[in-house]
């Protein structure tokens, strides 16, 4: 009988494109892990500011099944004055609202957003039964410290997740070095670093929901074919991400406004499906609220007389400059990335996505400029743009493919990457010491005695340089 020769086995070698996907997760894993530990690290004063009693409420929901913090509320006058947060003789920490239940019967609610206290809930659950850090006392007092413990915890976790997706948003547009680059410089040398990975702020959750939409948003943009199927996927994506971005923070509703509007000039069928499951998961939210609170919306501490609109051409102003408030002085690369969009306009690889960071980050800073608030209180460097940082991200990275693809001599090249990783440079130093500097926090007590807006524009004494040239005392007196 004749026999066909054997053939020797061949190996089976991946294909390019498994290759650049692991090579991907490698190295969003590896940004993941180590920015983890940067965070985990760093020594600065835990910043439970509004976020304080956030993971209380979830303790409370998990165990006990109420979202009511009126036993959280000693008797004891001196034991209740003693409560972070109450200021200014109110009965209440500024957190929380008195309200009667659909019952009838008063309650006491916390009042800022409960979309970090519903997805931080798993890692509640973790720290309370399995470590055994408990957030109330044997009298069900909340427990400041614990809190602090396990806020930090879940933000150093949250924060290096969405450090990966600042990566993955880059590499729709650069080659893997170069995003790696983009994401670790946001990830040192930005708020992530020195504001939202220091607590659980109601920014921490919402960044990371608004980068997954971000991500989902330029995936959808990438499907050759477009598709039912496809749109309505992509839709669901969005649609949940912006919900829940949103319902940490309600300031991600201008993110989620220019999304729509340039859904409604590009892709109407995405369109659709993202606002048909948004609405869905807010009409969830309604049905909810409604069932529990007796209101459409659960109590908030945001009013409307917070928007007054007076003297904005000033507040922008020092919105950008201010020595303690300051975007530009504090994260000065994105004054290069602007001019970089400028001059690379012709090479940059999909500039109609500029449309929507253009229409989310000028509403958010016109709205910031009308809001009587806009020094942020107590806070480091400019808090309030955390929430549309990933729009600055991709915003970045599109500078950066423009620039690798503009047929200019290698020493123009080689002058704008200097003064982006000089600006970088700057933003690591300056964010850095929020995070890890305890006197750089407690240059808020100035505030105190002077004011917000006098203490934040007062170049004599920039926030970032408190401990070094100066120091402000707890009565908010000024060491040279």
């Amino acid at each position: 009988m004749n026999t066909l020769p054997a053939r020797p086995l061949r190996r089976l070698a991946p294909s390019p494109r498994v290759k650049r996907l692991a090579l991907d997760a490698a190295v969003a894993a590896g940004l993941l892990v180590a920015a983890h530990a940067l965070y985990r690290a760093a020594a600065g004063t835990v910043q439970l500011c509004d976020s304080t009693y956030s993971l209380v409420v979830t303790q409370k929901a998990l165990f006990e099944r109420t979202l009511d913090l009126s036993d959280c509320i000693p008797a004891d006058p001196a034991a209740r004055a003693a409560l972070p947060g109450r200021w200014g003789g109110n009965e209440l920490p500024y957190h929380f609202t008195r309200r009667p239940g659909p019952d009838g019967a008063p309650r006491v609610h916390y009042a800022y957003p409960l979309g970090s206290s519903v997805l931080s809930a798993p890692l509640v659950w973790y720290y309370v039964r399995v470590k055994g850090v408990d957030l109330l006392d044997a009298d069900g007092v909340p427990r400041y410290a614990a809190e602090g413990l396990v806020q930090t915890r879940i933000a150093a976790r949250v924060v290096a997740a969405t450090v990966a997706l600042f990566y993955l948003l880059g590499r729709f547009f650069l080659r893997p070095g170069a995003a790696a680059l983009v994401a670790a410089g946001f990830a040192a040398g930005s708020p992530a670093y020195s504001t939202l990975s220091r607590a659980l702020w109601s920014h921490t959750w919402a960044v990371f929901w608004l980068t997954v939409a971000l991500v989902l948003l330029v995936a959808a943009r990438r499907v050759t074919r477009r598709t039912v199927r496809a749109d309505l996927l992509f839709g669901a994506g969005l649609g949940t991400a912006l919900f829940w971005a949103a319902f940490c923070r309600q300031h991600a509703v201008i993110s989620a406004a220019a999304v729509g509007a340039y859904l409604l000039a590009t892709n109407r069928r995405l369109l659709l499906a993202t606002v048909g499951v948004g609405g869905l998961w807010a009409a969830a939210l309604v049905a909810c609220s409604l069932a529990y609170f007796g209101t459409p919306q659960p109590p908030s501490v945001y009013a409307a007389g917070m928007i007054d609109g007076k003297d904005v051409p000033a507040r922008l102003g020092w919105l950008m400059v201010s020595p303690a408030r300051g975007l530009l002085v504090y994260c000065p690369y994105l004054a290069v990335v602007a001019g970089l969009l400028v001059a690379c306009r012709k090479h940059l690889p999909d500039a109609k996505l500029l449309v929507p960071a253009g229409l989310a980050v000028g509403g958010h800073t016109l709205l910031l400029g009308c809001y009587n608030g806009w020094h942020g209180n107590w806070a480091y460097g400019p808090r309030y743009y955390s929430d549309v940082l990933p729009w600055f991200v991709l915003a970045t990275a599109l500078a950066v493919a423009g620039l690798a693809a503009a047929p200019w001599p290698r020493r123009a090249k080689a002058a704008w990457v200097a003064t982006l990783v000089i600006g970088f440079g700057w933003g690591v130093f300056v964010h850095h010491r929020g995070a890890n500097s305890p006197p750089a926090w407690e240059w808020n007590y100035r505030v105190a005695v002077v004011g917000d807006e006098p203490a934040v524009k007062d170049w004599r004494h920039p926030q970032f340089l408190c401990g070094l040239t100066f120091t402000v005392n707890l009565d908010g007196s000024i060491e040279e």
